[in-house]
């Protein structure tokens, strides 16, 4: 099998294929956060790290005005063609979310899948913290969904799912190989995507990233010292407002922050 030492992100149409999921559970989640800890309406969302766009296309099918930005222009240019499919409109560009400056404030930014963490260095995650309390209109959320804590060495971290689109299969390992990245304070993960097409071609893709480490309570001083927002709430990727989690680390979580 032919092993394509890749970013992922190049190679849009199947990242979008292992994230296509039916994002509705998602969405519900981040609806009902909007009601219960926003102190504004919320009609305008902003998505950093919008990647093929599956979270920023539902929020648009929903009703809200949805910007995105993301730094490869392969998955902006797939999430355009993906918007023309799903007839909806979202205002995306591509560049870095250290850069943002938005045309108009917005109610709610929203990253759920663990993207933040592409911001290896101190500097950049302080500055993308910035610009996000700058960007927010007063009253307005902060909604990340990050890995959080370091995981004991027998702990398995490996995730494994299996999707399928239009004939092409592809199987995705995303896991921490526990090594040190060459940026401080990062670890990095490998992320594989086996991939068989309908005429029978297999291959992988796999990438190499470094991810920032946090704990809850360093992402929660991040977000203090440098907007400052308020942290309201943290849940596990269950999206279950009945079940609040009291000890995150390690784990998956979403937190949910208050602009003052």
């Amino acid at each position: 099998m032919e092993t394509i030492r890749a970013n992922w992100y190049d190679y849009p149409h199947l990242y979008d294929i292992a994230f296509g999921w039916d994002p509705s559970g998602e969405l519900d989640f981040l609806e009902e956060a909007f009601r219960r800890f926003a102190k504004r309406t919320v009609r305008v969302v902003f998505e950093p790290f919008c990647g093929t766009g599956r979270i920023a296309i539902g929020l648009a099918g929903r009703g809200y005005r949805v910007s995105g930005l993301d730094i490869n222009e392969a998955a902006i240019r797939y999430a355009r063609q993906r918007c023309e499919q799903f007839g909806v409109e979202l205002d995306l560009a591509v560049g870095d979310v250290c850069d943002w400056v938005p045309s108009e404030p917005v109610d709610a930014v929203v990253t759920l899948i663990d993207s933040f963490r592409h911001l290896c260095t101190a500097e950049a995650a302080a500055t993308a913290m910035r610009r996000f309390h700058a960007g927010i209109a007063a009253g307005g959320v902060l909604i990340v969904g990050l890995d959080v804590g370091k995981k004991p060495a027998h702990v398995e971290e490996e995730q494994h799912w299996t999707a399928q689109r239009e004939g092409t299969v592809v199987e995705t390992l995303v896991f921490d190989l526990r090594k040190p990245g060459q940026t401080p304070g990062t670890s990095i993960v490998r992320s594989v995507l086996h991939v068989s097409e309908p005429d029978g071609r297999k291959y992988k893709v796999l990438t190499d990233d470094e991810f920032r480490l946090y704990t809850l309570a360093s992402f929660k001083q991040l977000a203090r010292e440098h907007g400052p927002f308020e942290l309201v709430a943290v849940h596990d990727l269950h999206y279950d407002f009945e079940r609040p989690v009291t000890s995150p680390d390690p784990s998956d979580i979403v937190v949910v922050f208050t602009r003052s």
